[in-house]
């Protein structure tokens, strides 16, 4: 596949898929009008959906008890860059701790590496709700018991990182180590680490040389499930930790269509352009894209 060819076949998934994020906000928002009404309702919150959408320049939101008018992407600054920074450094941490493990676990003994799946299969079945509402209960009891505050656990008027990153990034960590550890095992019964065993090459050498490079094309060209995944964390961990990030944000502009679609838009677009960028990548190494 040329990248020529990706790109225009992109360019069309996002037309496509703004147009589809705006038809859903705007009949989701048009349901209370009467049958007859509904289609004409929906047309004219797409007309204004559009409209603003070149214009975001120009579009304002009413802040405070006080109504106050203020550009809408000075509002939406703070919360997104924060959400942003948490799940691109979460997604950081994912991906480098998942394959350091993957690294480690493969130069276990065959015992130990059974015992490794049965643990990531026991931890993948705890809910992210729980599992994010009992690190809050163990710092809570640690600091009760110690007087030593690990991290603040609520955020309250404060930003905070280095918890949420934490609980943002365990699940998916485990996701992640659990896939490229199965991804090293299939690369590894292929002709050419055979090969390369019966030259004498060492198991480490020809992971870090050869395996790890085709394991990790695949994972960065399905980076997109991992960052949705870190999507879905942060927004339980905003509302758990009380963080006002951008899910809240969203939360509060529910009630208002044409912020809420450019909130959207803005939530998705960020995400589109990495899968592209690890794509190209993907694209670049091996000449196909690899989540075809």
């Amino acid at each position: 596949m040329s990248i020529r060819y990706y790109l225009w076949k992109k360019s069309y998934q996002l037309l496509f898929t703004i147009i589809l994020i705006g038809i859903i906000v705007a009949f989701s928002t048009s349901l209370h009008a009467s049958k007859n009404e509904l289609f004409h309702t929906a047309a004219v919150q797409m007309k204004t959906f559009g409209y603003n959408f070149l214009h975001l320049s120009e579009m304002t939101i009413e802040v405070g008890i006080f109504s106050k008018q203020t550009p809408l992407w000075s509002y939406l600054e703070e919360p997104f860059v924060y959400s942003f920074i948490i799940l691109s450094a979460s997604f950081i941490c994912v991906f480098m701790l998942g394959i350091l493990f993957s690294y480690g676990a493969y130069l276990l003994s065959p015992r130990m590496r059974k015992i490794v799946k049965e643990c990531l299969f026991f931890l993948q079945s705890i809910p992210d709700v729980m599992f994010i509402f009992a690190v809050q209960l163990f710092i809570i009891w640690l600091y009760k018991k110690t007087n030593f505050l690990i991290v603040d656990p609520v955020a309250g008027l404060k930003n905070i990182y280095l918890l949420p990153i934490l609980v943002v990034s365990i699940l998916p960590g485990i996701m992640l180590f659990q896939m490229t550890f199965l991804a090293i095992e299939e690369e590894s019964k292929k002709a050419y680490v055979e090969f390369a065993k019966a030259k004498g090459l060492s198991n480490g050498w020809i992971l870090l040389k050869h395996i790890l490079r085709n394991v990790v094309v695949t994972l960065f060209s399905h980076s997109h499930y991992l960052f949705w995944l870190l999507v879905s964390n942060l927004l339980v961990v905003e509302l758990l930790f009380n963080i006002h990030g951008y899910f809240q944000l969203l939360y509060s502009v529910s009630n208002t269509p044409d912020v809420f679609f450019v909130c959207l838009v803005a939530l998705f677009l960020p995400f589109f352009f990495i899968e592209v960028v690890f794509n190209l990548f993907a694209i670049k190494v091996t000449g196909k894209e690899q989540s075809e």
